[in-house]
């Protein structure tokens, strides 16, 4: 099996996080001390979460973080640190990503992995081993209660139209009010959310096998005559199988969408909003 060089994963790295920037859009760092953020972050076994700085750098690779805090470390010295990268969809869904962060040598933090949330900082929960790619998700949704909007429908209904909808329960073996509840007010979102975080995970591991993908020199090629192998050629079969790959991923999403706009939920990742503050 071929094995994925910095130059291979420069190239995928780029693609993923243009396609995470189209699904994760607007995400941003949740707050430390949150409820959810909290259980999130015992079920997983992470240390207490700090914000730190992120920080521009050439040897940053998204999807790869430790490699590049490694060649940082190869020149500038200092350690690596492991954990968790935590974003938020607010009111949708809470995501702690494994990730590696640079240890300046006088030991200040600092995130070099470009990211798809917005503001300068990251949300970073120390671990003290490395694990491969992954992330573990926690729903924020809450389905609104609608029993007063409900009650208020069926006080407008006319005799007729009650007796209608009475019957029309009765054959579905539910009562007036889930009856006018499903045929109303339906939240999708409970289903929905679910099935973004399975394609989510099956996008995830299906990197695995971007190795497999890898495009092998020619037996004849000659690096002499020819030039360089350039790596977007090596992956370019790899690179369409992410594009593919992500389409699952932006049809779940956009199920997320419809269920919100159906509930005359406001999607704040379309809401500007200042950097936040360290």
């Amino acid at each position: 099996m071929p094995e994925l060089t910095i130059s291979h994963k420069q190239a995928f790295g780029d693609l993923l996080l243009e396609l995470d920037e189209g699904i994760f859009e607007g995400q941003i760092p949740p707050f430390a001390d949150a409820p959810q953020v909290q259980g999130l972050l015992a079920e997983i076994g992470a240390g207490v979460p700090v914000r730190i700085e992120m920080r521009d750098d050439h040897l940053g690779l998204y999807g790869w973080p430790a490699d590049g805090v490694r060649a940082r470390i190869e020149i500038d010295g200092g350690a690596i640190r492991f954990g968790w990268r935590l974003r938020e969809w607010p009111c949708m869904l809470l995501t702690a990503e494994r990730h590696a962060v640079w240890e300046e040598p006088g030991g200040t933090l600092v995130d070099i992995a470009p990211a798809v949330t917005d503001g300068t900082v990251t949300l970073f929960a120390p671990d003290a081993s490395e694990h491969p790619p992954g992330a573990r998700y926690r729903v924020l949704h809450v389905s609104p209660d609608r029993s007063q909007d409900i009650a208020d429908r069926i006080a407008a209904l006319k005799p007729g139209q009650r007796a209608y909808e009475e019957r029309r329960a009765a054959k579905a073996g539910k009562s007036l009010q889930d009856w006018i509840g499903v045929k109303s007010f339906t939240d999708s979102l409970p289903e929905a959310i679910p099935a973004f975080i399975a394609a989510c995970e099956a996008f995830t591991a299906k990197l695995t096998r971007l190795p497999d993908l890898i495009e092998p020199r020619p037996d004849d090629f000659n690096e002499a005559d020819e030039g360089e192998w350039h790596p977007d050629w090596e992956t370019e079969q790899a690179r369409d199988k992410l594009i593919d790959w992500d389409l699952a991923r932006e049809e779940t999403m956009m199920a997320i969408e419809e269920g919100m706009d159906a509930l005359g939920m406001v999607d704040t990742r379309l809401i500007d909003e200042p950097p936040l503050e360290t």
